[in-house]
């Protein structure tokens, strides 16, 4: 018995061990993404700027990184709301500078362009009796030091 138990202690120590936060970090820095549950099935993915602040926010269903093609998860609008409210607060996105509504059959898109931030929200308006119809959200902030965006051009307009 004890021989079994030294045996499997050995064998322990040979196999791979998986990799910490810790680890990744220390050999590699810090994140410039990373991805946090906010709601139960719900989560947000980050991408900061050089300057650690946030420069671009997804909002989605929760799943895997690496997933099977699977039918559209939605949210509720109201979540949704909350969430972009916590992210970007309303009095820190500035006056309200242009609103673009793209609507295409049962999809629809809603971008608010802010002085300090775009929003982007796509729904299905063919689930309006549902309470989750909201597929994602977007967030992306305009400061100098984020990445340029499909939002922003390269050549930094729209930028503050």
């Amino acid at each position: 018995m004890r021989a079994l138990a030294v045996y499997f202690f050995l064998l322990a120590g040979l196999l791979p061990s998986t990799e910490t936060t810790q680890d990744l970090r220390s050999r590699y820095g810090k994140p410039d993404v990373e991805r946090f549950t906010v709601r139960p099935g719900m989560s947000i993915t980050v991408e900061y700027g050089d300057d650690d602040q946030l420069c671009q926010v997804v909002i989605e269903p929760k799943q895997p990184i690496i997933h099977k093609a699977e039918p559209l998860r939605y949210m509720s609008p109201e979540l949704v709301g909350s969430v972009i409210d916590e992210v970007a607060p309303p009095g820190q996105r500035g006056p309200l500078v242009n609103t673009l509504l793209e609507s295409m059959g049962c999809a629809e898109g809603r971008i608010e362009e802010y002085a300090n931030v775009w929003i982007s929200r796509a729904t299905d308006t063919c689930l309006p009796l549902k309470p989750e119809r909201e597929s994602s959200a977007r967030i992306v902030f305009k400061r100098q030091a984020c990445p340029p965006t499909p939002y922003i051009d390269g050549h930094g307009s729209g930028r503050e």
